[in-house]
Protein backbone atom coordinates (compact mmCIF):
# COMPACT_ATOMS: atom_id res chain seq x y z
CA UNK A 1 0.00 0.00 0.00
CA UNK A 2 8.26 -3.37 -4.15
CA UNK A 3 9.19 -0.25 -6.03
CA UNK A 4 11.67 2.10 -4.44
CA UNK A 5 11.60 5.86 -4.64
CA UNK A 6 14.37 5.88 -7.25
CA UNK A 7 11.47 4.94 -9.54
CA UNK A 8 9.74 8.29 -9.71
CA UNK A 9 6.28 8.75 -8.20
CA UNK A 10 4.55 9.42 -11.51
CA UNK A 11 6.12 6.31 -13.00
CA UNK A 12 4.88 4.15 -10.15
CA UNK A 13 1.32 5.37 -10.42
CA UNK A 14 0.94 5.80 -14.15
CA UNK A 15 2.62 2.48 -14.92
CA UNK A 16 4.16 3.75 -18.14
CA UNK A 17 7.00 1.22 -18.09
CA UNK A 18 6.80 -2.03 -19.97
CA UNK A 19 6.66 -5.19 -17.85
CA UNK A 20 10.30 -5.97 -18.53
CA UNK A 21 11.36 -2.59 -17.15
CA UNK A 22 9.19 -3.09 -14.10
CA UNK A 23 10.77 -6.48 -13.44
CA UNK A 24 14.27 -5.01 -13.64
CA UNK A 25 13.36 -2.24 -11.20
CA UNK A 26 11.90 -4.76 -8.77
CA UNK A 27 15.04 -6.88 -8.95
CA UNK A 28 17.10 -3.79 -8.16
CA UNK A 29 14.94 -3.24 -5.09
CA UNK A 30 16.27 -6.45 -3.52
CA UNK A 31 19.79 -5.06 -3.42
CA UNK A 32 18.93 -1.52 -2.36
CA UNK A 33 16.03 -2.16 -0.01
CA UNK A 34 17.71 -0.08 2.65
CA UNK A 35 16.69 2.99 0.65
CA UNK A 36 13.34 4.67 1.11
CA UNK A 37 10.58 2.84 -0.75
CA UNK A 38 7.04 3.24 -1.97
CA UNK A 39 4.88 0.25 -2.83
CA UNK A 40 2.85 0.18 -6.07
CA UNK A 41 -0.81 -0.62 -6.64
CA UNK A 42 -1.95 -3.92 -5.15
CA UNK A 43 -4.99 -6.15 -5.43
CA UNK A 44 -7.22 -3.73 -3.58
CA UNK A 45 -7.77 -2.12 -6.98
CA UNK A 46 -8.23 1.36 -5.59
CA UNK A 47 -8.25 4.14 -8.17
CA UNK A 48 -5.70 6.94 -8.39
CA UNK A 49 -3.22 7.28 -5.53
CA UNK A 50 -5.53 5.92 -2.85
CA UNK A 51 -3.61 2.72 -2.32
CA UNK A 52 -1.76 1.13 0.54
CA UNK A 53 0.66 -0.45 -1.87
CA UNK A 54 1.38 -3.86 -0.40
CA UNK A 55 3.64 -6.00 -2.61
CA UNK A 56 1.88 -9.28 -3.31
CA UNK A 57 3.43 -12.71 -3.65
CA UNK A 58 2.76 -12.43 -7.39
CA UNK A 59 4.68 -9.13 -7.54
CA UNK A 60 7.71 -10.79 -5.99
CA UNK A 61 7.39 -13.81 -8.27
CA UNK A 62 7.28 -11.64 -11.39
CA UNK A 63 10.31 -9.74 -10.16
CA UNK A 64 12.30 -12.90 -9.51
CA UNK A 65 12.76 -11.76 -5.92
CA UNK A 66 12.67 -14.21 -3.04
CA UNK A 67 10.23 -13.41 -0.23
CA UNK A 68 13.12 -14.17 2.11
CA UNK A 69 15.13 -11.35 0.49
CA UNK A 70 12.43 -8.77 1.09
CA UNK A 71 10.36 -10.29 3.85
CA UNK A 72 12.14 -8.98 6.91
CA UNK A 73 12.48 -5.47 5.48
CA UNK A 74 8.84 -5.47 4.35
CA UNK A 75 7.57 -6.52 7.77
CA UNK A 76 9.62 -3.78 9.38
CA UNK A 77 8.07 -1.14 7.14
CA UNK A 78 4.41 -2.08 7.12
CA UNK A 79 2.02 -2.54 10.01
CA UNK A 80 -0.86 -4.85 9.11
CA UNK A 81 -3.99 -2.68 9.40
CA UNK A 82 -6.04 -3.54 12.45
CA UNK A 83 -3.46 -6.03 13.77
CA UNK A 84 -3.89 -6.54 17.54
CA UNK A 85 -2.42 -3.68 19.54
CA UNK A 86 -2.08 -3.14 23.26
CA UNK A 87 -5.43 -2.93 25.04
CA UNK A 88 -6.55 0.43 26.39
CA UNK A 89 -7.22 -1.28 29.73
CA UNK A 90 -3.74 -2.79 30.00
CA UNK A 91 -1.63 -1.68 32.99
CA UNK A 92 0.99 -0.27 30.61
CA UNK A 93 -1.53 2.01 28.86
CA UNK A 94 -3.21 3.03 32.11
CA UNK A 95 0.14 3.94 33.62
CA UNK A 96 0.87 6.30 30.72
CA UNK A 97 -2.62 7.83 30.85
CA UNK A 98 -2.45 8.45 34.60
CA UNK A 99 0.92 10.14 34.24
CA UNK A 100 -0.26 12.39 31.40
CA UNK A 101 -3.96 13.25 31.68
CA UNK A 102 -5.37 14.91 28.57
CA UNK A 103 -6.32 18.57 28.61
CA UNK A 104 -9.28 20.20 26.89
CA UNK A 105 -7.28 23.39 26.25
CA UNK A 106 -4.98 23.67 23.26
CA UNK A 107 -1.31 24.16 24.15
CA UNK A 108 -1.14 26.62 21.24
CA UNK A 109 -3.00 29.33 23.16
CA UNK A 110 0.04 29.83 25.39
CA UNK A 111 1.87 31.19 22.34
CA UNK A 112 -0.76 33.85 21.68
CA UNK A 113 -2.51 34.46 25.02
CA UNK A 114 -4.35 37.46 23.61
CA UNK A 115 -6.48 35.11 21.49
CA UNK A 116 -9.30 33.60 23.54
CA UNK A 117 -10.84 30.23 22.57
CA UNK A 118 -14.39 31.61 22.49
CA UNK A 119 -13.35 34.19 19.90
CA UNK A 120 -12.70 31.34 17.48
CA UNK A 121 -16.12 29.72 17.83
CA UNK A 122 -17.43 31.73 14.93
CA UNK A 123 -17.42 30.97 11.22
CA UNK A 124 -15.72 33.86 9.49
CA UNK A 125 -12.63 34.52 7.34
CA UNK A 126 -11.23 36.67 10.15
CA UNK A 127 -11.51 33.88 12.69
CA UNK A 128 -9.83 31.49 10.25
CA UNK A 129 -6.87 33.85 9.97
CA UNK A 130 -6.51 33.74 13.75
CA UNK A 131 -6.62 29.93 13.74
CA UNK A 132 -3.87 29.83 11.12
CA UNK A 133 -1.78 32.10 13.31
CA UNK A 134 -2.23 29.72 16.22
CA UNK A 135 -1.05 26.63 14.33
CA UNK A 136 2.24 28.24 13.35
CA UNK A 137 5.09 26.49 15.09
CA UNK A 138 2.94 23.62 16.35
CA UNK A 139 4.87 20.36 16.79
CA UNK A 140 2.74 17.51 15.44
CA UNK A 141 3.62 13.82 15.41
CA UNK A 142 2.02 11.98 12.48
CA UNK A 143 1.93 8.19 12.65
CA UNK A 144 2.60 6.60 9.25
CA UNK A 145 2.75 9.11 6.44
CA UNK A 146 0.89 6.83 4.05
CA UNK A 147 1.41 6.47 0.34
CA UNK A 148 3.21 9.16 -1.63
CA UNK A 149 -0.09 10.38 -3.07
CA UNK A 150 -0.63 12.03 0.32
CA UNK A 151 2.22 14.47 -0.29
CA UNK A 152 -0.29 17.34 -0.72
CA UNK A 153 -1.14 16.98 2.99
CA UNK A 154 2.39 17.69 4.13
CA UNK A 155 2.79 20.48 1.60
CA UNK A 156 -0.26 22.19 3.08
CA UNK A 157 0.99 21.67 6.65
CA UNK A 158 4.32 23.22 5.66
CA UNK A 159 2.47 26.24 4.24
CA UNK A 160 0.76 26.55 7.63
CA UNK A 161 4.23 26.45 9.26
CA UNK A 162 3.42 23.31 11.25
CA UNK A 163 6.49 21.35 12.36
CA UNK A 164 5.69 17.81 11.27
CA UNK A 165 7.44 14.69 12.51
CA UNK A 166 6.46 11.48 10.72
CA UNK A 167 6.93 8.17 12.50
CA UNK A 168 6.94 5.36 9.96
CA UNK A 169 8.84 2.26 8.88
CA UNK A 170 12.64 2.65 8.71
CA UNK A 171 12.60 2.62 4.88
CA UNK A 172 9.54 4.83 4.44
CA UNK A 173 9.52 7.29 1.55
CA UNK A 174 8.95 10.04 4.08
CA UNK A 175 12.43 9.86 5.57
CA UNK A 176 13.64 11.66 2.43
CA UNK A 177 11.12 14.44 3.07
CA UNK A 178 13.35 15.84 5.82
CA UNK A 179 16.19 16.59 3.38
CA UNK A 180 13.64 18.16 1.03
CA UNK A 181 12.52 20.46 3.83
CA UNK A 182 8.96 19.17 3.55
CA UNK A 183 8.82 17.91 7.16
CA UNK A 184 10.85 18.73 10.26
CA UNK A 185 11.97 15.26 11.28
CA UNK A 186 11.48 11.55 10.72
CA UNK A 187 11.44 8.69 13.23
CA UNK A 188 11.90 5.14 12.00
CA UNK A 189 9.80 2.50 13.76
CA UNK A 190 10.16 -1.24 13.11
CA UNK A 191 6.65 -2.69 12.71
CA UNK A 192 7.75 -6.33 12.77
CA UNK A 193 6.33 -7.10 16.22
CA UNK A 194 2.85 -5.63 16.61
CA UNK A 195 2.61 -6.84 20.21
CA UNK A 196 5.36 -4.41 21.26
CA UNK A 197 5.03 -1.67 18.63
CA UNK A 198 3.24 0.72 20.98
CA UNK A 199 5.89 0.49 23.72
CA UNK A 200 8.70 0.87 21.18
CA UNK A 201 6.97 3.89 19.63
CA UNK A 202 6.75 5.48 23.07
CA UNK A 203 10.45 4.77 23.70
CA UNK A 204 11.27 6.66 20.49
CA UNK A 205 9.03 9.58 21.46
CA UNK A 206 10.76 9.93 24.82
CA UNK A 207 14.19 10.12 23.16
CA UNK A 208 13.13 13.08 21.01
CA UNK A 209 14.04 16.61 21.97
CA UNK A 210 10.80 18.32 21.00
CA UNK A 211 7.57 18.10 22.93
CA UNK A 212 4.55 17.39 20.76
CA UNK A 213 1.36 19.42 20.75
CA UNK A 214 -0.72 16.76 18.94
CA UNK A 215 -0.53 13.22 17.61
CA UNK A 216 -2.61 12.21 14.58
CA UNK A 217 -2.65 10.50 11.20
CA UNK A 218 -4.21 10.91 7.77
CA UNK A 219 -3.74 7.20 7.02
CA UNK A 220 -6.48 4.65 7.76
CA UNK A 221 -4.24 1.82 8.97
CA UNK A 222 -2.49 4.00 11.55
CA UNK A 223 -5.62 5.32 13.30
CA UNK A 224 -5.57 2.80 16.23
CA UNK A 225 -1.86 3.24 16.98
CA UNK A 226 -2.04 7.04 16.70
CA UNK A 227 -4.96 7.08 19.15
CA UNK A 228 -2.96 5.03 21.69
CA UNK A 229 0.13 7.22 21.44
CA UNK A 230 -1.96 10.39 21.76
CA UNK A 231 -3.70 9.04 24.87
CA UNK A 232 -0.39 8.01 26.41
CA UNK A 233 1.07 11.49 25.90
CA UNK A 234 -1.96 13.27 27.33
CA UNK A 235 -2.95 14.48 23.87
CA UNK A 236 -6.06 12.40 23.33
CA UNK A 237 -8.59 13.75 20.88
CA UNK A 238 -10.57 10.62 20.00
CA UNK A 239 -10.81 7.72 22.46
CA UNK A 240 -8.97 4.50 21.61
CA UNK A 241 -12.25 2.61 21.96
CA UNK A 242 -13.93 4.79 19.32
CA UNK A 243 -11.12 4.19 16.83
CA UNK A 244 -11.20 0.43 17.42
CA UNK A 245 -14.98 0.30 17.04
CA UNK A 246 -14.91 2.06 13.68
CA UNK A 247 -12.27 -0.33 12.31
CA UNK A 248 -14.57 -3.33 12.80
CA UNK A 249 -17.72 -3.32 10.64
CA UNK A 250 -19.49 -5.82 12.91
CA UNK A 251 -18.80 -3.75 16.04
CA UNK A 252 -19.98 -0.60 14.28
CA UNK A 253 -23.31 -2.31 13.55
CA UNK A 254 -23.64 -3.39 17.18
CA UNK A 255 -23.03 0.15 18.47
CA UNK A 256 -25.59 1.53 16.04
CA UNK A 257 -28.17 -1.05 17.09
CA UNK A 258 -27.63 -0.23 20.78
CA UNK A 259 -28.02 3.48 19.96
CA UNK A 260 -31.35 2.96 18.21
CA UNK A 261 -29.93 3.73 14.77
CA UNK A 262 -31.11 1.79 11.70
CA UNK A 263 -28.93 -1.20 10.84
CA UNK A 264 -29.30 -4.01 8.33
CA UNK A 265 -29.99 -7.56 9.42
CA UNK A 266 -26.53 -9.05 9.81
CA UNK A 267 -24.71 -12.16 10.96
CA UNK A 268 -21.01 -12.71 11.56
CA UNK A 269 -19.55 -15.53 9.46
CA UNK A 270 -16.54 -17.17 11.11
CA UNK A 271 -16.56 -20.38 9.03
CA UNK A 272 -18.49 -21.86 6.13
CA UNK A 273 -20.76 -23.64 8.58
CA UNK A 274 -22.19 -20.23 9.60
CA UNK A 275 -23.48 -19.50 6.11
CA UNK A 276 -26.77 -21.38 6.41
CA UNK A 277 -27.64 -19.73 9.73
CA UNK A 278 -26.67 -16.34 8.34
CA UNK A 279 -28.88 -16.78 5.29
CA UNK A 280 -31.85 -17.67 7.50
CA UNK A 281 -31.31 -14.54 9.61
CA UNK A 282 -30.57 -12.06 6.82
CA UNK A 283 -32.57 -13.32 3.85
CA UNK A 284 -31.96 -12.29 0.24
CA UNK A 285 -30.60 -10.46 -1.55
CA UNK A 286 -27.63 -10.10 0.79
CA UNK A 287 -24.06 -8.81 0.85
CA UNK A 288 -21.15 -11.00 1.94
CA UNK A 289 -18.04 -9.03 2.85
CA UNK A 290 -14.88 -9.31 4.97
CA UNK A 291 -15.09 -7.61 8.36
CA UNK A 292 -11.62 -6.12 8.00
CA UNK A 293 -11.44 -5.56 4.26
CA UNK A 294 -10.46 -2.36 2.48
CA UNK A 295 -12.26 -0.66 -0.40
CA UNK A 296 -14.55 -3.25 -2.02
CA UNK A 297 -12.25 -6.23 -1.46
CA UNK A 298 -14.31 -9.42 -1.43
CA UNK A 299 -17.66 -7.61 -1.32
CA UNK A 300 -20.20 -9.73 -3.19
CA UNK A 301 -23.94 -9.66 -3.69
CA UNK A 302 -25.60 -13.06 -3.26
CA UNK A 303 -29.18 -14.02 -4.10
CA UNK A 304 -29.51 -17.49 -2.53
CA UNK A 305 -27.71 -19.95 -0.25
CA UNK A 306 -25.86 -21.63 -3.10
CA UNK A 307 -24.43 -18.29 -4.24
CA UNK A 308 -23.55 -17.41 -0.66
CA UNK A 309 -21.54 -20.61 -0.19
CA UNK A 310 -19.83 -20.21 -3.56
CA UNK A 311 -18.97 -16.58 -2.80
CA UNK A 312 -17.59 -17.51 0.63
CA UNK A 313 -15.34 -20.19 -0.85
CA UNK A 314 -14.14 -17.86 -3.58
CA UNK A 315 -13.36 -14.99 -1.21
CA UNK A 316 -11.78 -17.11 1.55
CA UNK A 317 -9.28 -18.49 -1.01
CA UNK A 318 -8.04 -14.93 -1.63
CA UNK A 319 -7.68 -14.02 2.06
CA UNK A 320 -4.04 -15.04 2.37
CA UNK A 321 -1.67 -12.97 4.49
CA UNK A 322 1.19 -13.63 2.08
CA UNK A 323 -0.92 -12.02 -0.64
CA UNK A 324 -2.14 -9.05 1.40
CA UNK A 325 -1.27 -8.38 5.03
CA UNK A 326 -4.66 -6.77 5.67
CA UNK A 327 -5.84 -10.31 6.42
CA UNK A 328 -3.45 -10.52 9.38
CA UNK A 329 -6.19 -8.95 11.48
CA UNK A 330 -8.71 -11.69 10.69
CA UNK A 331 -10.60 -13.48 7.94
CA UNK A 332 -14.08 -13.29 9.45
CA UNK A 333 -16.87 -12.07 7.21
CA UNK A 334 -20.29 -10.60 7.72
CA UNK A 335 -23.46 -11.41 5.81
CA UNK A 336 -25.84 -8.50 5.83
CA UNK A 337 -29.00 -7.28 4.23
CA UNK A 338 -28.55 -5.79 0.76
CA UNK A 339 -29.28 -2.08 0.48
CA UNK A 340 -30.96 -0.80 -2.64
CA UNK A 341 -30.70 2.84 -3.64
CA UNK A 342 -27.99 5.41 -4.33
CA UNK A 343 -24.62 5.70 -2.57
CA UNK A 344 -23.05 8.82 -1.04
CA UNK A 345 -20.14 10.10 1.01
CA UNK A 346 -20.61 12.45 3.94
CA UNK A 347 -17.54 14.38 5.06
CA UNK A 348 -17.79 15.55 8.66
CA UNK A 349 -15.78 17.84 10.94
CA UNK A 350 -16.17 17.54 14.72
CA UNK A 351 -14.95 19.72 17.55
CA UNK A 352 -15.69 18.84 21.17
CA UNK A 353 -18.33 16.33 19.96
CA UNK A 354 -20.09 19.07 18.00
CA UNK A 355 -20.66 18.82 14.26
CA UNK A 356 -19.26 21.98 12.68
CA UNK A 357 -19.31 20.87 9.02
CA UNK A 358 -21.04 18.11 7.05
CA UNK A 359 -21.44 17.91 3.29
CA UNK A 360 -22.58 15.20 0.87
CA UNK A 361 -21.01 14.09 -2.39
CA UNK A 362 -22.62 11.66 -4.83
CA UNK A 363 -21.17 8.26 -5.71
CA UNK A 364 -22.37 6.97 -9.05
CA UNK A 365 -24.02 3.57 -9.39
CA UNK A 366 -21.42 0.84 -8.80
CA UNK A 367 -20.80 -2.01 -11.20
CA UNK A 368 -22.43 -4.92 -9.44
CA UNK A 369 -22.03 -7.62 -8.25
CA UNK A 370 -18.46 -6.44 -7.45
CA UNK A 371 -19.48 -2.95 -6.19
CA UNK A 372 -16.75 -1.49 -8.33
CA UNK A 373 -16.61 2.31 -8.08
CA UNK A 374 -17.38 4.22 -11.26
CA UNK A 375 -17.34 7.92 -10.39
CA UNK A 376 -18.48 10.73 -8.13
CA UNK A 377 -19.40 14.38 -8.04
CA UNK A 378 -19.44 17.21 -5.54
CA UNK A 379 -21.52 18.98 -4.42
CA UNK A 380 -24.41 16.56 -4.31
CA UNK A 381 -27.40 17.12 -6.58
CA UNK A 382 -29.64 14.83 -4.51
CA UNK A 383 -32.78 16.39 -2.99
CA UNK A 384 -31.72 18.49 -0.01
CA UNK A 385 -34.20 16.85 2.37
CA UNK A 386 -32.67 13.45 1.67
CA UNK A 387 -29.16 14.87 2.02
CA UNK A 388 -30.13 16.20 5.44
CA UNK A 389 -31.39 12.77 6.48
CA UNK A 390 -28.10 11.14 5.46
CA UNK A 391 -26.08 13.81 7.24
CA UNK A 392 -28.05 13.21 10.43
CA UNK A 393 -27.47 9.44 10.31
CA UNK A 394 -23.76 9.88 9.53
CA UNK A 395 -23.28 12.38 12.36
CA UNK A 396 -25.34 10.39 14.87
CA UNK A 397 -23.33 7.24 14.12
CA UNK A 398 -19.96 9.00 14.33
CA UNK A 399 -20.90 10.47 17.71
CA UNK A 400 -22.35 7.15 18.94
CA UNK A 401 -19.00 5.50 18.24
CA UNK A 402 -17.45 8.03 20.62
CA UNK A 403 -15.60 10.41 18.31
CA UNK A 404 -14.99 14.02 19.35
CA UNK A 405 -12.46 15.80 17.14
CA UNK A 406 -11.31 15.95 13.54
CA UNK A 407 -12.38 14.85 10.08
CA UNK A 408 -14.44 11.74 9.23
CA UNK A 409 -15.38 10.16 5.93
CA UNK A 410 -18.71 8.35 6.19
CA UNK A 411 -20.19 6.16 3.45
CA UNK A 412 -23.97 5.92 3.23
CA UNK A 413 -26.85 4.85 0.99
CA UNK A 414 -30.30 6.31 0.54
CA UNK A 415 -32.59 3.30 0.24
CA UNK A 416 -36.30 2.73 -0.31
CA UNK A 417 -36.56 2.76 3.51
CA UNK A 418 -34.51 5.88 4.05
CA UNK A 419 -30.81 6.53 4.78
CA UNK A 420 -28.56 3.64 5.79
CA UNK A 421 -24.90 3.59 6.82
CA UNK A 422 -22.15 1.58 5.12
CA UNK A 423 -19.14 2.55 7.27
CA UNK A 424 -17.36 5.29 9.21
CA UNK A 425 -13.72 6.06 8.37
CA UNK A 426 -11.92 7.87 11.19
CA UNK A 427 -9.76 10.01 8.92
CA UNK A 428 -9.94 12.25 5.88
CA UNK A 429 -11.10 10.44 2.76
CA UNK A 430 -8.52 9.66 0.11
CA UNK A 431 -8.43 10.31 -3.61
CA UNK A 432 -10.37 13.44 -4.52
CA UNK A 433 -12.10 14.03 -1.15
CA UNK A 434 -9.98 16.95 -0.03
CA UNK A 435 -10.14 18.55 -3.49
CA UNK A 436 -13.90 18.27 -3.88
CA UNK A 437 -14.62 19.88 -0.48
CA UNK A 438 -12.10 22.62 -1.17
CA UNK A 439 -13.38 23.29 -4.67
CA UNK A 440 -17.07 22.93 -3.87
CA UNK A 441 -17.29 24.61 -0.49
CA UNK A 442 -13.97 26.33 0.14
CA UNK A 443 -13.26 24.08 3.15
CA UNK A 444 -9.77 22.60 3.47
CA UNK A 445 -10.10 19.32 5.38
CA UNK A 446 -6.31 19.10 5.84
CA UNK A 447 -6.05 22.32 7.82
CA UNK A 448 -9.34 21.87 9.64
CA UNK A 449 -8.24 18.46 10.91
CA UNK A 450 -4.86 19.68 12.14
CA UNK A 451 -6.52 22.58 13.96
CA UNK A 452 -9.06 20.23 15.55
CA UNK A 453 -6.45 17.79 16.88
CA UNK A 454 -4.54 20.77 18.27
CA UNK A 455 -7.83 21.61 20.05
CA UNK A 456 -8.09 24.97 18.36
CA UNK A 457 -11.85 25.57 17.93
CA UNK A 458 -12.84 25.08 14.30
CA UNK A 459 -15.81 26.69 12.58
CA UNK A 460 -15.21 26.59 8.82
CA UNK A 461 -16.80 29.39 6.86
CA UNK A 462 -19.22 27.69 4.43
CA UNK A 463 -20.95 29.70 1.67
CA UNK A 464 -24.69 29.30 1.19
CA UNK A 465 -24.19 27.93 -2.31
CA UNK A 466 -21.33 25.95 -3.82
CA UNK A 467 -18.42 27.89 -5.28
CA UNK A 468 -17.33 25.17 -7.72
CA UNK A 469 -18.41 21.86 -9.25
CA UNK A 470 -16.37 18.69 -9.49
CA UNK A 471 -16.84 15.33 -11.30
CA UNK A 472 -14.49 12.34 -11.48
CA UNK A 473 -14.85 9.08 -13.45
CA UNK A 474 -12.96 5.85 -12.75
CA UNK A 475 -12.89 3.88 -16.01
CA UNK A 476 -13.56 0.15 -15.70
CA UNK A 477 -12.37 -2.49 -18.18
CA UNK A 478 -15.45 -3.51 -20.24
CA UNK A 479 -14.01 -6.85 -21.43
CA UNK A 480 -10.88 -8.96 -20.92
CA UNK A 481 -7.96 -8.37 -23.25
CA UNK A 482 -4.71 -6.46 -23.75
CA UNK A 483 -4.33 -2.67 -23.78
CA UNK A 484 -3.19 -1.52 -27.23
CA UNK A 485 -2.46 2.15 -26.49
CA UNK A 486 -0.59 4.42 -24.09
CA UNK A 487 -2.26 7.60 -25.33
CA UNK A 488 -5.96 6.77 -25.58
CA UNK A 489 -6.98 9.65 -23.25
CA UNK A 490 -4.37 12.23 -24.32
CA UNK A 491 -6.84 14.33 -26.33
CA UNK A 492 -8.79 15.04 -23.13
CA UNK A 493 -5.76 16.80 -21.63
CA UNK A 494 -6.31 19.67 -24.07
CA UNK A 495 -9.74 20.48 -22.64
CA UNK A 496 -9.59 23.55 -20.33
CA UNK A 497 -11.92 22.00 -17.75
CA UNK A 498 -10.07 18.68 -17.48
CA UNK A 499 -7.89 18.93 -14.39
CA UNK A 500 -6.56 15.37 -14.37
CA UNK A 501 -6.07 12.46 -16.78
CA UNK A 502 -4.60 9.39 -15.13
CA UNK A 503 -3.46 6.17 -16.79
CA UNK A 504 -3.43 3.15 -14.49
CA UNK A 505 -1.88 0.60 -16.85
CA UNK A 506 0.54 0.77 -19.80
CA UNK A 507 0.18 -0.52 -23.31
CA UNK A 508 0.60 -4.30 -23.40
CA UNK A 509 -1.01 -4.90 -20.01
CA UNK A 510 -3.53 -7.68 -19.68
CA UNK A 511 -6.75 -6.33 -18.20
CA UNK A 512 -9.65 -8.22 -16.66
CA UNK A 513 -13.23 -7.65 -17.70
CA UNK A 514 -16.45 -8.64 -15.91
CA UNK A 515 -16.64 -12.05 -17.60
CA UNK A 516 -13.46 -13.12 -15.77
CA UNK A 517 -13.72 -11.46 -12.38
CA UNK A 518 -13.55 -8.01 -10.80
CA UNK A 519 -12.98 -5.52 -13.65
CA UNK A 520 -9.69 -3.60 -13.62
CA UNK A 521 -9.61 0.17 -13.47
CA UNK A 522 -7.57 1.45 -16.39
CA UNK A 523 -7.97 5.21 -16.15
CA UNK A 524 -9.39 8.23 -14.36
CA UNK A 525 -10.61 11.60 -15.64
CA UNK A 526 -11.49 14.62 -13.54
CA UNK A 527 -13.29 17.80 -14.62
CA UNK A 528 -14.25 21.03 -12.86
CA UNK A 529 -16.74 23.74 -13.68
CA UNK A 530 -17.63 27.13 -12.27
CA UNK A 531 -21.02 27.07 -13.97
CA UNK A 532 -23.02 24.17 -12.53
CA UNK A 533 -22.93 20.52 -11.55
CA UNK A 534 -24.94 19.73 -14.66
CA UNK A 535 -22.20 21.32 -16.77
CA UNK A 536 -19.50 19.14 -15.17
CA UNK A 537 -21.60 15.97 -15.51
CA UNK A 538 -22.39 16.70 -19.15
CA UNK A 539 -18.67 17.09 -19.89
CA UNK A 540 -17.87 13.72 -18.29
CA UNK A 541 -20.70 12.05 -20.22
CA UNK A 542 -19.48 13.58 -23.51
CA UNK A 543 -15.91 12.40 -22.89
CA UNK A 544 -17.06 8.83 -22.25
CA UNK A 545 -19.10 8.93 -25.47
CA UNK A 546 -16.04 9.75 -27.61
CA UNK A 547 -13.39 7.66 -25.83
CA UNK A 548 -12.63 4.51 -27.78
CA UNK A 549 -11.97 1.30 -25.86
CA UNK A 550 -8.20 0.63 -26.30
CA UNK A 551 -8.38 -3.13 -25.72
CA UNK A 552 -7.75 -6.09 -28.02
CA UNK A 553 -10.26 -8.66 -26.82
CA UNK A 554 -8.95 -11.97 -25.50
CA UNK A 555 -12.03 -13.62 -27.00
CA UNK A 556 -13.23 -12.10 -30.29
CA UNK A 557 -16.86 -11.14 -30.14
CA UNK A 558 -16.84 -10.12 -26.45
CA UNK A 559 -16.19 -6.46 -27.23
CA UNK A 560 -18.58 -3.93 -25.70
CA UNK A 561 -18.64 -0.26 -24.77
CA UNK A 562 -17.74 1.37 -21.47
CA UNK A 563 -19.86 0.77 -18.41
CA UNK A 564 -21.27 4.19 -17.57
CA UNK A 565 -24.27 4.59 -15.21
CA UNK A 566 -26.19 7.28 -17.11
CA UNK A 567 -29.52 5.63 -16.30
CA UNK A 568 -28.95 6.33 -12.59
CA UNK A 569 -28.43 9.28 -10.27
CA UNK A 570 -26.94 11.86 -10.82
CA UNK A 571 -27.53 11.52 -14.56
CA UNK A 572 -31.24 11.05 -13.99
CA UNK A 573 -33.14 13.33 -11.64
CA UNK A 574 -34.24 12.00 -8.25
CA UNK A 575 -37.43 13.62 -7.00
CA UNK A 576 -38.18 14.72 -3.47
Amino acid sequence: NNCITSIQYHQVFQFRHQNSQRKRSLRRSASVFHSAMDFPLNKRRLPSAQVERIPSARDLELAGVSKDDLGSSFRANFMPPGAPLISEESPVMQNYIMRSPSSLISPMFSNLPSIKPDALKVASPEAQKLRRKLVRGANVLIIQGGYSGKRFIYERLKELEVNVTIMDGPDSIWKNAVDEGLISSFAGLDFTDNATVFERAMDIVFTMEQKFDAVTTYFEDAVPLAARIAAALGLETNPVKACDRARNKHTTRQVMKESGLPVPKFCEIDTETDIEKGCDIVGFPAILKPIFGAASMGVTRVNNKTEAIEAYRKVIRTMRVEEDTIWAQGTQMVLEEYYDGDEFDVDILLFESQVVYAKVSDNWACWEPWFQEVGSNCPSVYPQKKQDEMIKLACDTTLALGFKYGVFHVETKYTSRGPRLIEVNARMGGMYVRDCNLLGWGVDLVEEHIMAVLKIPIRPFVPETAVGFFADVCINTPYTGVLNSDTWMDELKKHPHVTMVHYFKPKGSKVIGPEDGVPDWIGEVRVTSKESMEDALNMIRAFMDVLKVPIDAAVPGTERGWFFPEAFHPFTRVLE
